[in-house]
């Protein structure tokens, strides 16, 4: 196939919404007027980068109270084949209506931020409000472990979910992946490296996902919000880029890199989307919407106009408390939309 011309630089039914969705949304513009202060502003070295986020995600933590009923949480650890332990944490369904399905989540972060607290009380929701077990993996970060050691690790979490199914009450037919930005694009290139071991992931939940990393595709399909929005407050331009120095990815037009330009979209599971308005990734996250509802792919979006990359971490926004509702609604839609149910 001729990559090259393989994708329509026409926008499809949902990057031809993306003036809409950049509309200024009023009560994110205020509240960054007033609290400029506690947005993370992403620049300087990796040190300060993961500072900023932590005290981020760790006030969204602290400001609503996480969910301690209907599921226990254990702590594990996976080995690869060559000995590299992968920190899993379990959150374990006690609900009666659990049927042993389970999802492998991903947190955010730019492959050099993030860990398993920041992201707790996403998986303790997950859990209770899907009524599944979720498991979340600390997979290493950049730049101290660069491609592709997140991705290897993202397989070594798949094979415990896989190994450890009598254990632990996991049902192989049904296992689901998740993820928050960076985390969202491990989840999908996991489920591409799965469909090589015959296995079919039944379901991909992704927020504010990066899929395209190559400004050359960016170009050639027609791909603005990258370079509309150079400094956006959380996620711009220049912080993605220098994401992509500490990963040092290469090869940035692979499908292991950028699923959006993957050849196999259309064996895709049943997906659900989370797309922010103004956020530099948007236009891929729209066009990878397209390509796979082209190619019958059952899916859910949810858009959120006018607002920044990953919003959700000021849990006091009215427009956060209308996006955990969507998480839950679209968790249950995909549960419900599953390969095994179709």
């Amino acid at each position: 196939m001729d990559t090259e011309h393989a994708f329509s630089t026409k926008p499809g039914r949902w990057l031809s919404q993306r003036d809409t969705l950049a509309n200024a949304n009023m009560e994110w513009e205020e509240f960054y007027r007033e609290h400029r202060s506690i947005v993370p502003d992403l620049t300087g070295s990796v040190g300060q980068f993961r500072q900023t986020m932590h005290q981020a995600k760790m006030r969204a933590q602290q400001y609503g109270r996480p969910i301690v009923h209907g599921l226990e949480i254990h702590e594990y650890t996976a080995v690869s084949q060559t000995g590299i332990e992968v920190p899993l944490r379990l959150y374990k369904s006690l609900s009666s209506k659990a049927n042993g399905a389970v999802m492998i989540y991903f947190h955010g972060g730019g492959w050099a931020m993030g860990d398993l607290d920041g992201e707790d009380n996403t998986c303790r929701l997950l859990c209770v409000e899907g009524d599944l077990h979720v498991v979340s993996v600390g997979y290493r970060l950049a730049p101290e472990n660069p491609y592709p050691a997140a991705v290897l690790d993202s397989i070594t979490a798949f094979h415990w979910v896989s190994d450890n199914y009598r254990t632990h009450g996991f049902d192989v037919d049904k296992i689901y992946v998740g993820g928050t930005s960076a985390g969202a694009t491990l989840a999908v290139v996991l489920c591409q490296l799965t469909l090589a071991l015959g296995v079919s992931i039944q379901g991909q939940l992704l927020r504010a996902p990066v899929l395209c990393c190559s400004e050359l595709y960016h170009h050639r399909m027609g791909l603005r919000s990258m370079t509309e929005y150079i400094d956006t407050p959380i996620l711009n331009r220049q912080s993605m880029k220098q994401f992509f120095d500490w990963y040092q990815p290469g090869g940035l037009e692979r499908p292991i890199i950028s699923p959006l330009l993957s050849p196999m979209l259309d064996k895709s599971p049943p997906s659900f989307l989370m797309i922010c308005g103004q956020d530099p990734l948007r236009d891929e996250a729209l066009a990878y919407a397209d390509r796979i509802e082209k190619a019958c792919v059952p899916l859910r979006v949810a858009l959120y106009p006018g607002m920044p990359h990953a919003f959700w971490i000021f849990p006091e926004l009215s427009t956060t408390k209308a996006a955990t509702q969507d998480l839950i609604s679209g968790l249950r839609w995909l549960l419900s939309h599953s390969k095994s149910t179709n």
